[in-house]
């Protein structure tokens, strides 16, 4: 059903080709985008491949329910030729750090065949929305001579603390501390945890390419809020020159407990059990534990997990991944700990959405990926970080340092990339402390305090205010481009 209130386009019907990173931390949020842009009346095709579309046909079946047709142009990954076992379509089932190369140049092997398509279409496609990390559509936009806006995942905050240290820093040891130069804020980083995406040996070729791709971008679109991130979007589009809208947080696009449910991936436990386990906790007083879909942890700290959760004495609700599930662990929780604490425990997948919107739930323990810190924002939940790799460092300098919602695990660590058989790192006495500071006392009050008023924000910005209006101004641009690209 489109926005009431949604754009009008005269006689014609406009058509964005939003091309994602097939990551679950990147395709979530943009099938977020395209709902947003269907209800303002775009026709909005998705690209995926075979595995991708079953990985998220929850979420496709209950658009299509209300009216919002996701149209998909389904390719074939070639995986085999790239060095990848087939079904190997999404980054968290990458099984190596060696082979993340081959998973994106197997991506950019997408080129040629969606071009071919495209050139099919008539009317050819008003704009391109491509993820950052898919350069190759450049080439696309070219020779269709079609708008094309760079689609960033992370924070604005991220962009561009990375984009001045590799500009002013280049030269700096990996673990020298040193203040973010030309930052709106006074922050002090490692350069280990304050790199770009692909600025690591071997990755040369991608990372210029991506930066090509931005350059010449006709945009960039930030999941992200001027409320949550003025100076830094402001700083960052002034750096580059580039129009830059904010349209987020694309996760309040998810308001019926469907919508929460269905966001990402199928789970194992009916949501109404979950939901009538919160329903019997006291306000705020449950620790959600989760750190993200590709993280993974030793089994030692695991159990120091566990045992940290256990002695401090509060109900919560832990994911733990399937693939963490070795046996040292199965047999810890099989011990007994689930019948002593008040714990529940989630193997696989959890309605992360549906959870950390429940009255009940006070705190997230975090990895610090952008979209689990947006859907904590979002719902006004305050934030237990412990980053484990890429932009979750700087999003915990964010979260903690400059919103003050959140407390660190552990403060100044410098670590650029944790390992999942990493031992050592955490132990029960820092998580007991850590959850314990962030639920009570007159400093959580202040903290859950300035957390609730940001979640106000979040919804007025996407109802009517600042990312609304970035997103008709996104599309009233692109469809400009377009006007006078079809009359050159």
């Amino acid at each position: 059903m489109t926005d009431p209130t949604a754009m009008s386009y005269g006689n014609r019907k406009p058509h964005f080709v939003l091309v994602p990173f097939f990551a679950q931390g990147h395709m979530i949020p943009m099938i977020g985008l395209a709902r947003l842009l269907m209800l303002q009346g775009v026709a909005v095709s998705v690209v995926t491949t075979p595995g991708n579309i079953a990985r998220c046909k929850a979420i496709v079946d209950r658009a299509n329910a209300a009216g919002l047709l996701i149209r998909f142009i389904e390719l074939r990954l070639p995986c085999a030729e790239v060095g990848l076992s087939e079904g190997c379509e999404c980054f968290d089932l990458v099984p190596s750090v060696e082979l993340f190369r081959n998973f994106h140049e197997g991506l950019s092997l997408l080129r040629e065949p969606l071009l071919l398509y495209l050139r099919q279409q008539c009317p050819k496609p008003s704009c391109i929305i491509s993820d950052a990390f898919t350069p190759w559509t450049r080439e696309i936009a070219r020779e269709l001579r079609v708008p094309r806006f760079v689609y960033h995942s992370p924070s604005c905050f991220f962009l561009l603390c990375t984009r001045n240290v590799r500009k002013h820093k280049s030269g700096v040891d990996a673990f020298e501390r040193f203040l973010v130069p030309d930052f709106p804020h006074e922050v002090e980083v490692v350069r280990a945890q304050s790199s770009g995406f692909f600025d690591h040996p071997g990755f040369e070729k991608l990372r210029d390419e991506v930066a090509e791709a931005e350059s010449t971008a006709d945009g960039l679109v930030m999941n992200s809020f001027r409320e949550l991130e003025a100076a830094f979007i402001d700083s960052y589009q002034k750096s580059l020159e580039k129009k830059v809208w904010a349209i987020g947080p694309v996760c309040l696009t998810n308001k019926e407990t469907g919508d929460k449910v269905t966001r990402g991936n199928m789970m194992n436990v009916d949501e109404n059990y979950i939901k009538n386990w919160l329903d019997a906790k006291e306000t705020a007083s449950v620790i959600y534990v989760s750190f993200g879909s590709i993280a993974s942890h030793s089994a030692s700290h695991l159990i120091e997990i566990g045992l940290g959760l256990e002695a401090s004495k509060r109900p919560f609700v832990w994911v733990i991944r399937e693939k963490e599930m070795r046996p040292e662990v199965a047999r810890f929780l099989s011990e007994g700990f689930e019948e002593r604490t008040k714990g529940l425990i989630l193997r696989g997948w959890a309605p992360q959405v549906l959870i950390l919107s429940h009255p009940s739930v006070g705190g997230f323990m975090t990895h610090c990926g952008w979209n689990s810190t947006l859907e904590a924002v979002s719902a006004g939940v305050p934030m237990l970080t412990w980053a484990h790799f890429f932009d979750q460092f700087l999003n915990e300098k964010l979260v903690v340092e400059i919103l003050r919602i959140g407390v660190a695990l552990k403060a100044n660590t410098s670590i650029g990339y944790m390992v999942d058989d990493a031992e050592g790192l955490i132990t029960r006495e820092d998580v007991e402390k850590a959850v314990t500071e962030l639920l009570a006392g007159a400093e959580a009050e202040e903290r859950r305090k300035r957390a609730k008023e940001l979640a106000e924000k979040a919804k007025k910005s996407m109802e009517t205010g600042s990312s609304c209006q970035d997103l008709r101004l996104m599309i009233r641009h692109a469809l400009e481009l377009a006007d006078e690209a079809s009359d050159a």
